[in-house]
């Protein structure tokens, strides 16, 4: 893998790559998988050591069940509310690297979502967020409002897009079984059995069935430290 291409994938690990993921998710886009392989090797190239968190962003219900006159709350759930997480996400980082007495730049976070329908009434979305673990390396405990840990700030950047009170809305933010995940270089160009693992899980974001039509379902942030959605 670490070759004149970096630490991106080969054609062939990027063919077995989307043969698994079809086999444990069903139909795959390529299109989306090469995207999200491209972010997570590019976080490589420039941070020998990667700490990536998967996390899901769910939309909050509005109304009382049935009863679509008696409103429960007043979300900003737009387009660009998957722009403003990462915007509140980012102050946070600004903060914490300040406040910490941290030299040079903020070390921002690699990202890919996905938007997503299933049976459910509300759209969601799905996260991977990759960190430089040299400064960032633990979720922490999401149960305690008052931590200061990289779980409560993404549950305070997701309430913050919605315009929703945290710690009320908290659990809007979902943290799935097993999701932090820490690989390196040398992980990478042998395929260590953990980073193929997260390759794979995050292969989960690549999948066509529950991607909404006529909209916008997939965006990730420009390699080396540049933002974008």
């Amino acid at each position: 893998m670490n070759s004149s291409l970096g630490y991106q994938l080969s054609p062939e690990e990027l063919n077995n790559l989307l043969a698994a993921a079809e086999q444990r998710y069903g139909s795959v886009s390529p299109y989306y998988l090469t995207k999200l392989s491209q972010v997570i090797t590019g976080c490589l190239d420039i941070y020998p050591r990667v700490f990536a968190v998967r996390v899901d962003l769910r939309l909050p219900q509005t109304n009382w069940p049935g009863e679509p006159d008696i409103p429960l709350c007043f979300p900003r759930q737009d387009s660009a509310v998957i722009t403003r997480f990462f915007g509140a996400l980012k102050s946070q980082l600004v903060a914490d690297h300040y406040r910490k007495g941290r030299r040079g730049p903020t070390a921002f976070p690699a990202y890919i979502w996905v938007r997503e329908q299933d049976s459910s009434a509300s759209q969601h979305y799905h996260v991977v967020l990759l960190f430089n673990k040299e400064i960032y390396a633990f979720l922490g405990d999401y149960h305690n409002a008052e931590s200061d840990n990289m779980a409560i700030r993404i549950q305070r950047a997701w309430c913050s897009a919605l315009g929703l009170t945290y710690p009320d809305y908290a659990s809007l933010v979902h943290f799935p079984k097993n999701p932090a995940y820490v690989f390196d270089r040398r992980a990478a160009t042998v395929h260590s059995p953990v980073f193929r693992e997260f390759l794979l899980r995050a292969a989960y974001l690549a999948k066509t069935r529950t991607k909404v039509a006529g909209q916008r379902n997939f965006g990730s942030s420009q390699l080396f430290g540049k933002s974008g959605e």
